[in-house]
């Protein structure tokens, strides 16, 4: 293919592409609804968040992602034209690997932060990325060795204590995730959501105290976090109507009342997991990750809350239903890409990159 033509070709190919991801995320937008709809009906309608015949939701716009969209358009045309050291390359895969990931296409994001990896093996933040999706697949030990690594490459690396505490947390080693999930809170003592999944753990760990410790550290929380609000509901000190009022004043838009939904269904399905409520608690998981914020922790650990209420599959059932959904996939991507292009030098990349974003959809819906 003549080199000249590259960039026209990639822009045009990566913007069809594009348009392909936004009309897939909105069939996702339906299904989400629809799905949330129906669950309404399985939490009781002391809730006002979730009631029956009544869900609260964010309004979502089709442009809300657009500005990541373009990026990525033009660092995969930088990537593919652009002559440039490794340090900038891998830069760049890192780069396109955070975009990817605030859409939701972890399997993408993740080839990008492999390439990045193989280009400067000491990127720590690289590292942190790759264990949480290694947590999040419940691969655990793999998962600590990769947090283990960030530290020995940057051993200031704040969040990856809170990943690493999080991977203890879920294998229920609580006293290992207590140390990190300090270490978390006592570098930012006025952000709530430090103090929350330290005082989810300590619910485990010492429930005698747990609630003692959470009314002293709510003391220096700042206003200026929603999650203040969920920390004073957690408490008693308001009810839920007070707090669904409290998140229509305090979003200043669509995306940020989205996110104030996303943490605040996490929250009130972690309590009710806390409490027994299986079902109720699996439904508040499900609106948590209906408003798609990808790049969240209490989307991201909604997922697998959901993954781990799932009844458990024999191995002859996942291999059977593996094989049945990467064949499905596979030739909806060649059936994609013949109709997008017909320049064999494109299709090799650009299927295996849609293998891995409908791969992702799969597995996160």
């Amino acid at each position: 293919m003549n080199s000249i033509y590259t960039p026209v070709l990639i822009i045009k190919l990566t913007y069809k592409t594009m348009q392909y991801f936004r009309f897939f995320r909105f069939l996702v937008s339906l299904s989400s609804l629809s799905l949330t709809l129906f669950i309404s009906g399985c939490v009781q309608s002391g809730n006002v968040f979730v009631a029956p015949n009544k869900v609260v939701l964010a309004d979502q716009t089709p442009n809300s992602h657009f500005e990541q969209e373009v990026m990525i358009t033009r660092i995969s045309q930088v990537l593919l034209v652009g002559k440039m050291s490794n340090e900038e390359r891998a830069t760049l895969h890192f780069e396109r690997g955070v975009l990817y990931d605030s859409l939701g296409l972890w399997g993408l994001a993740r080839y990008d932060f492999t390439q990045a990896l193989s280009l400067q093996p000491k990127m720590a933040s690289v590292y942190n990325y790759l264990g949480l999706y290694l947590l999040l697949e419940e691969d655990y030990d793999s998962a600590l060795e990769t947090f283990n690594a960030v530290f020995e490459l940057d051993p200031s690396y704040d969040y990856t204590h809170l990943n690493r505490g999080l991977n203890f947390y879920y294998v229920e080693r609580y006293n290992l995730a207590e140390d990190d999930l300090m270490k978390f809170y006592e570098a930012d003592t006025k952000d709530p959501y430090r103090v929350l999944w330290l005082y989810l753990n300590e619910q485990k760990l010492k429930p005698q105290e747990a609630h003692a410790n959470l009314v002293e550290r709510a003391k220096g929380l700042s206003k200026d976090f929603w999650g203040t609000n969920i920390v004073q509901y957690y408490l008693g000190n308001i009810s839920v109507g007070e707090l669904q009022e409290r998140a229509t004043k305090f979003a200043e838009n669509s995306q940020q009342y989205a996110e104030i939904l996303t943490e605040t269904y996490f929250y009130l399905a972690k309590q009710k997991l806390n409490l027994g409520q299986i079902d109720e608690a699996a439904a508040l998981f499900k609106l948590a990750i209906a408003n798609q914020v990808y790049n969240f922790v209490e989307y991201r650990f909604a997922v697998l809350e959901l993954m781990k209420l799932k009844p458990a599959q024999t191995e002859d059932e996942k291999e059977e239903k593996s094989a049945v959904t990467k064949t499905a996939v596979f030739y909806t991507c060649l059936f994609l890409f013949s109709f997008v292009t017909n320049k064999p030098e494109s299709e090799i990349e650009l299927s295996l990159l849609t293998f891995e974003y409908f791969n992702d959809r799969q597995n996160h819906f």
